[in-house]
């Protein structure tokens, strides 16, 4: 299909985007960004005390008035619904998936405690694996049949993993191992096209208040890095985004997209 051409400056003009966790950080910058090429954003965060920060963000959208927020918390086996149920609600249909929602954290493989390593097991898990597998689930019902997308965001550390994160870096390489899965047996079914979007050590809010040892694990990690010695910027990581969310994009499926200024190469 040839890229919509009506409108270069709005290439997603009045599509109806779902980005789940998206009221800082990451999911913050690619709202910004789907809004700014003039899709409807759904914006979603897990629980009440984030309630201000999504609010913050839809004040800031291109079009804040063609916008809505959402309380869903994906690691929950009903969160999932909840938030389609409102995206539909609101315009309905979706045209744009983005699966961001995630959590990060170091757990050594040596800890002592099983029952503090089983919970972090759960923790991460549940939200990055198993939320963005019913969140998919639960919307493609609703997706538009003619070039949707599904756009999962991964993480460079399941490629290149750092030391003590083996579940993150799991959960990470599920999400890889879904979008390949989905890329081969959605597109026809339900008119989608399925990619990921891995970016490396990113300048977050949740990455910048990290303990020290954490930073400096980060830092060495950002010495590696073929372009800057620097973290990457989330506009940056949401500009791939939102390329493959375009209709010139239509040919674009089961990609892996490391953002990472050169340090993981496809």
């Amino acid at each position: 299909m040839p890229p919509n051409t009506a409108n270069p400056r709005l290439p997603l003009a009045d599509k109806v985007a779902v980005v789940s966790g998206s009221s800082s950080g990451i999911g913050a910058a690619i709202a910004r960004e789907l809004s700014v090429r003039g899709a409807n954003v759904v914006i979603n965060y897990p629980f009440e005390a984030e309630r201000a920060n999504a609010a913050s963000v839809q004040e800031s959208l291109e079009r804040p008035g063609k916008s809505i927020i959402v309380e869903a918390d994906l690691s929950t086996t009903t969160g999932a619904s909840v938030l389609v149920d409102a995206a539909v609600a609101e315009f309905g249909r979706i045209d744009i998936l983005v699966n961001n929602a995630g959590l990060s954290g170091m757990m050594s493989m040596s800890e002592e405690d099983n029952d503090a390593f089983l919970a972090h097991w759960e923790k991460i898990v549940n939200l990055n694996g198993r939320g963005t597998l019913l969140l998919t689930r639960a919307a493609l019902k609703h997706l538009s049949p003619n070039n949707s997308r599904i756009v999962n965001i991964c993480s460079s550390t399941s490629r290149d993993p750092e030391h003590d994160m083996p579940i993150y870096a799991g959960s990470k390489g599920m999400i890889e191992s879904f979008t390949r899965c989905w890329a081969r047996e959605l597109p026809r079914k339900y008119g989608c096209t399925v990619n990921a979007v891995a970016p490396g050590p990113t300048a977050t809010p949740a990455l910048l208040a990290a303990p020290p040892e954490v930073l400096a694990q980060i830092k060495g990690t950002c010495e590696r890095t073929p372009v800057a010695a620097r973290l990457a910027e989330p506009k940056e990581i949401a500009w791939a985004v939102a390329m493959l969310c375009e209709e010139g994009a239509s040919w674009m499926n089961g990609l892996y997209v490391p953002v990472t200024g050169g340090l993981t190469m496809n």
